[in-house]
């Protein structure tokens, strides 16, 4: 398992560095004061997108014992003032309570996040509890509305269930960020979805360019990145409207617009098991034609599975000097 104190922030390959001008109104988190502890793998949901898809089993769950020794390395050595519990779906961990509430006897992490599918937060009393354990911070996915991310989930029902969490969290003084991922069942309706969502007390949403694990896409949710492309127009204004931060995980750099649209690839430190790192190197993102030309050196280009189906957009894409 890969400690996140052994990581060198600076280094990791997914890091944007991309800044907001000064007196810009768009506040958003920085992901590289965040440390993630995986601690669960049990989950509720069965997600087409899951990038712990034939992993799960082989994956084991971080024993309280395990987590107060990295969680005192962590204050030890004051790196990180914010700390994400995650995993698969860590509501459904029964001691997740108990993990928090350790983790805010430091005193140290300003902000303690979940990051959940938000089905468990409908539920006031439990949701009110992690709030008094210590959670500050959520970070839900929500890949719809209605049925369609009952079909991403592969769970009638869940879309109601997560939308009335956010309802629930909405009134406890948190901050909350929405999590998408961007696929083929999900993006014709994305900027409905993202119009639902700044009408919600969540602070920023976040897009993410669906992850394959996997060299060719055969799931068939791959979305291509012109077509992305064209409906980011569209996003930008809906978020300019609403005065709301986007922010773009994986996608090509060079199609920002600026603000409010932010592409920032950045992966807060993880501790996660070597199985799925070397599962997610497949992928093979980080492909661009044009990466010799450019100097966006953090980019993360395109994956090989979008490279076999939709080809390698070289019309599209273009360096950035």
């Amino acid at each position: 398992m890969k400690s996140p104190l052994s990581q060198d922030p600076d280094s990791h390959p997914g890091r944007q560095t991309e800044g907001m001008p000064a007196g810009a109104p768009w506040r958003r988190l920085d992901m590289r004061s965040y440390v993630v502890l995986s601690v669960w793998w049990g989950c509720n949901n069965q997600c087409v997108i899951c990038m712990l898809t034939g992993l799960r089993d082989r994956l084991k769950p971080l024993d309280f014992d395990a987590y107060k020794k990295i969680v005192i390395d962590i204050v030890n050595q004051a790196r990180y003032r914010n700390l994400i519990l995650s995993g698969s779906e860590v509501t459904t961990f029964d001691h997740l309570e108990a993990f928090v509430r350790y983790a805010a006897s430091f005193g140290w992490f300003q902000k303690i996040q979940i990051q959940t599918n938000g089905r468990r937060l409908k539920d006031p009393g439990y949701a009110r509890r992690l709030v008094e354990a210590g959670v500050n911070e959520f970070f839900v996915s929500i890949h719809g509305l209605g049925a369609t991310h009952d079909t991403v989930t592969s769970v009638p029902g869940s879309f109601d269930e997560v939308w009335a969490g956010l309802r629930e969290i909405s009134g406890l003084g948190v901050n909350v960020v929405t999590n998408t991922v961007l696929n083929r069942l999900n993006a014709p309706r994305i900027p409905a979805l993202m119009e639902a969502l700044c009408d919600t007390g969540a602070s920023e949403h976040h897009l993410w360019n669906y992850f394959p694990m996997e060299e060719t896409d055969t799931k068939d949710l791959v979305v291509p990145v012109t077509q992305f492309a064209g409906m980011l127009r569209e996003l930008l204004r809906i978020h300019r409207e609403a005065e709301k931060p986007l922010v773009l995980k994986s996608f090509p750099q060079c199609l920002s617009k600026g603000p409010p649209g932010f592409f920032d690839s950045w992966f807060p430190v993880t501790v996660l098991p070597d199985v799925f790192w070397e599962k997610f190197a497949r992928s093979g993102w980080g492909y661009c034609v044009h990466r010799d030309k450019c100097r966006a050196r953090e980019c993360w280009g395109l994956s090989r599975a979008h490279v076999k189906r939709f080809g390698d957009a070289r019309e599209l894409l273009s360096p950035m000097g």
